[in-house]
Order: structure tokens, then C-alpha cells, then sequence
């Protein structure tokens, strides 16, 4: 979430340790026997014609939704679809954005909203070739007290991160209101902050995401407001691609599509197992994980070309990119049936 899902996923710092200078110094498996080492930040173009792995850095951020390449990592599934994948684990989207945008890693997993803005701003050219996952209750507007409706929001104070998911939550739910951001009194702070801020009355609402939302309920009486189950489509995390390396290699979507579906159906067989990466990963507590889990939707291959195909998907990103045209954050518009590739 967001999904900065931009979201700034700073969950779990403590657990993280990297710069983009060092981009060894902490990544996924890397001290795991069965993670895949050694890669390159990029691949030989001998590779393909010489039999040996495609060889590649792609970077995540320490979000559950990115989950299932730390366990394909650490059971050897990208080799096994001729890959030799590293995982390299970011602290924050301004990290993992400047290392893509420099080469240091050939796939970045971001939001969507962020790919449409790396496009639109920066000028880069890639695909979005995976969609991994849509935050349905992950992404939330909590308050207390009177604050019991979008409308009651009017004059108050709302804390939340600017340029991430949450920023983009509130203005779609202020949108369906028929509000803006003008409405309300807008007090900016990290998410881990936000809802700490609305315990302590300091704000009146607070839009943020797991696990700081299974925090807050549990030291408060907070009720929801808005979520991303009422934006379907809304906050959402893709794998994208330099458009030139998919060029030189198109083989490595198909074969990252197959790592994703094998990975998820190894995960639903070996739930105990898929689990204990993701916590020892993420830094998240494995007793914590179901509830987290349950605000994610997961997308297997069929369920991304039904959603190509029905033009589910890119009737939300073009919500997304009206979003981000009407907040001035967005120098230009983006063609988004260029640049998602997903079937």
C-alpha cells in the first residue's frame, strides 16, 4: 500500500538494513541455504544462449504483499524457472525507487500508483508484468469518538504520510463525498505515527495500514471509516520491468508469472512453513500474520488476465492517474495500456 502502497512502507525498519549504496548489505535469504545468491545486477546476455540462469536483482520492501518472492527465494523456485533471482530488501520507496531508476535492480516491486508516477514524472520506461496484490482493509481512515463518517471530517484534523497510499486513500474517500483535501485540517506524519497520534487526541483521524491498524484497535476504541475495500482496485502492488530488459529478455515475465503461481500454491500447502519466512523477513510476529493477511488479496495468473481482460484493472489504474493528475503530482499523462503487460 501501499500499499509509501506511494506508500513509504516503513513496517518492521528495525528488521531492514539497507542503502541503496550497499544493495548486499540486507537482502531477502541471504543468509538462508536455499536462497539465491550471487546474482548480478544484471544479466549477461550470454545467459539465455549458453544455458546458464538468467541473472537479476529485484527489489522489495519489507510488505507482506511481496511475501511469496521471499519464499520462492528461499525454496529455490525462481531456479527451478532458469532464474537467478536476488531478493534485496528496501527500507522505503525513495530507496527502492532510485536503485531502479539507476539499474542497481532490474524488477521493482511498488505500488501501482507509484509505477503511474515513475512513468509520468521520471520518464522511465517500464511494464508493469505481475499484479501481486490489492489491499482490501490492509489500508484504513480510523477515528474515535463523534468522528463516525467521511463527512463528519469536515474542519478536522486527519494525519497521515504524504505521496503514499494513505495520501491516496483519503482523496478518493473525501472524492466520494464530495470533498477535498481543502476540507480538511491535513497534519502530515509517518503512518507507524498516525495512529498513535489519534489515541492521544492529537488528531482526529488517521489513515495508516497493517499491522499499525491491529495496533491501534487494540489500545483504543477506533472505528473504521473508510477502507480499501471501498475502492476496489484502488490500492494495489505490481512487479514492473525496464521496458528494455523485457526487450532483450522476454522470457523473464512468463517465468516470473510461473515462480508467483508456484510459490502461492506452495504457500497454501505449507501455510506453517510460507509463514515463518514471511516472519523471519518482515520482522512481523507469525502469530500476527493472519490478521494481516486477511486485509490482502493475492492474484494468481488467471486472476490478473481475468481482471486484463474484463478491463477491471485499467479502469482502476485511470482512476489512479485522475487521482494523482488532480493532486498536481503528476507531470504528464501515462499510457497505461502500454505500460501494463499483464496477460
Amino acid at each position: 500500500m501501499m500499499k509509501t502502497k506511494t506508500k513509504t512502507k516503513t513496517l518492521f525498519l528495525a528488521a531492514m538494513c539497507l542503502t541503496v549504496g550497499m544493495l548486499t548489505a540486507c537482502s531477502g535469504g541471504g543468509n538462508d541455504s536455499n536462497a539465491q545468491s550471487g546474482a548480478s545486477a544484471s544479466s549477461g546476455a550470454g545467459g539465455a544462449a549458453t544455458g546458464e540462469p538468467l541473472s537479476f536483482n529485484m527489489g522489495v520492501e519489507p510488505w507482506v504483499g511481496y511475501a511469496p518472492w521471499w519464499i520462492a527465494a528461499d525454496q529455490g523456485i525462481f531456479k527451478k524457472y532458469g532464474l537467478d533471482v536476488k531478493v534485496v530488501n528496501f527500507n522505503q520507496d525513495s530507496d527502492i525507487n532510485a536503485a531502479f531508476a539507476s539499474d542497481n535492480i532490474k524488477v521493482a516491486n511498488i505500488a501501482t500508483h507509484t509505477a503511474i508516477k515513475m512513468v509520468g514524472n521520471n520518464g522511465l520506461s517500464l511494464n508493469g508484468i505481475v499484479l501481486l496484490d490489492q489491499s482490501k482493509k490492509a489500508d484504513a481512515i480510523l477515528s474515535k469518538g463523534n468522528v463516525k463518517s467521511i463527512a463528519d471530517l469536515k474542519g478536522k484534523k486527519v494525519a497521515f504520510e504524504e505521496g503514499t497510499t494513505s495520501d491516496l486513500l483519503l482523496r478518493e474517500a473525501l472524492k466520494e463525498n464530495n470533498m477535498t483535501i481543502d476540507d480538511v485540517q491535513v497534519v502530515y506524519m509517518p503512518a507507524s505515527d498516525a495512529g498513535l497520534a489519534l489515541l492521544s487526541g492529537k488528531v482526529d483521524a488517521a489513515v495508516t495500514y497493517e499491522p499499525y491498524i491491529s495496533t491501534v484497535k487494540s489500545k483504543g476504541e477506533v472505528q473504521i471509516l473508510f477502507s480499501g475495500e471501498n475502492a476496489p482496485g484502488l490500492i494495489s502492488d505490481l512487479a514492473v520491468i525496464k521496458s528494455d530488459y523485457l526487450t532483450a529478455h522476454p522470457e523473464v515475465k512468463d517465468k516470473l508469472k510461473q515462480v508467483w503461481d508456484e510459490t502461492m500454491a506452495y504457500w497454501n500447502s505449507n501455510k506453517e512453513a510460507g509463514n515463518k519466512i514471511i516472519a523471519e523477513k518482515s520482522g512481523i510476529d507469525v502469530a500476527d500474520l493472519p490478521v494481516i493477511l486477511e486485509g490482502l488479496n493475492y492474484y494468481t495468473s488467471p486472476d490478473q488476465e481475468k481482471l486484463a481482460d474484463s478491463g477491471e484493472f485499467l479502469q482502476a489504474a485511470k482512476n489512479i492517474q485522475d487521482i494523482l493528475a488532480n493532486q498536481k503530482v503528476l507531470n504528464k499523462q501515462v499510457d497505461l495500456e502500454q505500460m501494463f503487460q499483464l496477460k
